[in-house]
């Protein structure tokens, strides 16, 4: 065990940087802690500022299966998050790339844990629901999970309390741009900002999702033991909203949250919040792949623009984006969803790896610098309890199986290729 620091600075308020100052804010006695990014909390183009996230615990892989029940509990009890957790349920439908929903069902049994989870036909999914689904796609899908145990939360709402509770236990939160990375003699010192004002702490935490790699190239370009590779790739999914009347959300008010992972839909949807919003995401991501002259790396980024990371009207999308989603909303919903478009759509950018598994590790290579990061589009639902690991890692009080899945130089054998890894390119998209 090691003690905590008595400084931190961390990089990136989305879940991993949010949950794990709010962690560091309750430790005895609490060390101080800058949370740091580019916009007033909570960042609007982050990937956790978001209408609404699925939470749940149906993992194929019981390391995760397990994680979810536990956050699941705090989704449901804590006081910080119930107030933006609603547990419709989820149903999962996917093809044999996904892998086959039975185990997800067979590691309920193994643990031992009564979610109340059914198994049942793509037949039976279409009389349930008041016949919601009843001319929805499930092509190639053979079995259909259904969990009433998992739900939905409200993201933005959630990830703001988060953050609200970190500064009034007494968190600086700084809003800025972070250019570079104070690097001497192989130790990180701390960041600068764009506007040039610099920040020093005993430790420095990387919780900067789809901007990592570009980090790192701008703040070591010549350091090629310091950079990302092909641990992390920045990719994005679109992400789509259709603002419901009153009426129409009746009809979609006892839907579940959906993951329809097969055929040519690939996507999924939750049921209307508060607000009347029906969100669908496309479950295909891309890359953007740029030429980094300082570092002589390829490497994917965000977009410089940030219009398509905010919620933007349909005509600021590629007209082919725009059709696949729509493939989701028909795939899901079928005649239910006649008529309706979505109003507003936006990229979703996250970092990903290529195991499924997160980096939450010390830098082996630059003293000081950790990685909390790499949610790979499952790392949101974490958003109660992921600190407390980053704690843990940091106090060296982490699992050896922990350890293991999130160290920065681990191997990839022994785990399936995340089927996720993008295959395609934002301007290959582009009208």
């Amino acid at each position: 065990m090691s003690p905590l620091a008595s400084s931190y600075i961390i990089v990136g308020a989305g879940v991993f940087g949010a949950s794990t100052a709010l962690s560091l804010s309750r430790e005895k006695p609490a060390p101080t802690v800058i949370l740091i990014d580019r916009a007033p909390f909570p960042c609007p183009i982050a990937a956790s500022h978001d209408i609404n996230k699925i939470v749940r615990s149906d993992y194929s892989d019981i390391f995760y299966c397990k994680l979810g029940l536990q956050t699941l509990e705090r989704w449901r009890e804590d006081p910080l998050y119930m107030q933006w957790y609603h547990q419709s349920g989820l149903a999962k439908a996917t093809d044999e790339r996904f892998g086959k929903v039975q185990k997800i069902f067979d590691n309920y049994k193994e643990l031992g844990v009564d979610v109340k989870a059914e198994l049942f036909s793509p037949k039976e999914m279409k009389t349930r629901f008041e016949g919601l689904y009843a001319d929805g796609d499930f092509t190639d899908v053979d079995d259909i999970l259904w969990n009433p145990s998992s739900g939905w939360a409200e993201a933005a709402r959630a990830l703001k309390t988060t953050t609200e509770a970190a500064v009034e236990n007494g968190v600086h939160y700084v809003s800025a741009p972070v250019a570079n990375l104070l690097l001497k003699n192989g130790c990180c010192t701390g960041i600068r900002t764009e506007d040039g004002r610099t920040f020093s702490a005993s430790k420095v935490i990387l919780s900067t999702g789809a901007y990592t790699a570009k980090l790192l190239a701008d703040s070591a370009p010549t350091q090629l033991e310091l950079q990302v590779g092909d641990r992390i790739t920045a990719c994005a999914v679109c992400e789509a909203a259709v603002n419901l009347t009153e009426e129409q959300a009746k009809t979609f008010q006892n839907a579940a949250a959906f993951v329809l992972d097969a055929g040519e839909v690939q996507g999924e949807t939750m049921p209307p919040t508060p607000q009347r919003q029906l969100k669908f995401i496309r479950d295909v991501p891309f890359r953007n792949t740029v030429y980094h002259p300082a570092s002589g790396q390829s490497i994917s980024v965000p977009l410089t623009s940030i219009e398509r990371s905010r919620w933007t009207s349909p005509e600021n999308m590629p007209s082919g984006i725009r059709e696949e989603v729509g493939r989701v909303l028909n795939g899901i919903y079928g005649k239910e969803i006649k008529g309706l478009r979505p109003d507003v759509y936006r990229f979703c950018w996250d970092g990903i790896t290529q195991d499924n598994n997160w980096y939450i590790c010390p830098h082996p290579r630059c003293q000081n610098l950790y990685i909390a990061t790499a949610g790979s589009f499952h790392g949101w639902k974490f958003l109660p309890i992921i600190g407390q690991y980053v704690v843990e890692m940091l106090k060296g009080e982490l699992s050896v199986e922990m350890t293991r899945r999130w160290e920065w130089d681990r191997s990839f054998e022994g785990y399936p290729k995340n089927i996720l890894l993008p295959e395609r390119e934002l301007r290959d998209l582009e009208d």
